[in-house]
């Protein structure tokens, strides 16, 4: 007895097994759903609420490291170092390092304007030191290894007192 049949002239033949390469290919797709269920559902990826959650507490990290440079800088002005010492210092500062990108008037030339009320990276004072000694992609070089501690304090007290 013939295993084929002819139906309205289509020749119909039952197959045993599927074509091999539907079966690689089920198998790659079984092995990558594994994969990305194993990646999005076991390695700590949140909802949203999650993820809010994680940002407060980082900002209220930020907020205390905010603090505790106001409190530095409040005992360094103690210990005979103005505010306005520290802006000083880092007006001349900025004449030397910085005015090429920002302008002479911190209106920006090729880097951003430093004049404006808020910042791309955030505008505390712990933002501005971030930006000053790590520096940001698309142009901000970093500047820890060429100043010291005492001089990134002034820089940013400078940027901050610009208006």
């Amino acid at each position: 007895m013939s295993e084929q049949h002819e139906y309205d002239g289509i020749t119909y033949r039952k197959e045993k097994s599927s074509p091999g390469i539907f079966r690689i290919l089920f198998a790659v797709l079984v092995v990558w759903a594994v994969i990305f269920m194993g990646y999005y559902l076991f390695s700590g990826w949140s909802s949203q609420s999650e993820a809010d959650a994680v940002k407060k507490e980082r900002d209220s990290r930020k907020l205390a490291a905010h603090k505790t440079a106001e409190v530095t800088l409040a005992g360094a002005a103690g210990s005979g170092h103005t505010v306005e010492a520290y802006v000083a210092a880092g007006k001349k500062l900025y004449g030397n390092l910085c005015v090429a990108c920002h302008g002479e008037n911190a209106k920006g030339v090729v880097g951003p304007d430093l004049t404006v009320s808020t910042y791309k990276y955030g505008k505390s004072r712990l933002d501005i030191t971030k930006t000053i000694t790590e520096g940001r992609p698309g142009g901000m070089p970093s500047f820890s290894s060429q100043i010291d501690k005492e001089q990134i304090e002034g820089l940013v007290e400078f940027v901050l007192s610009l208006k």
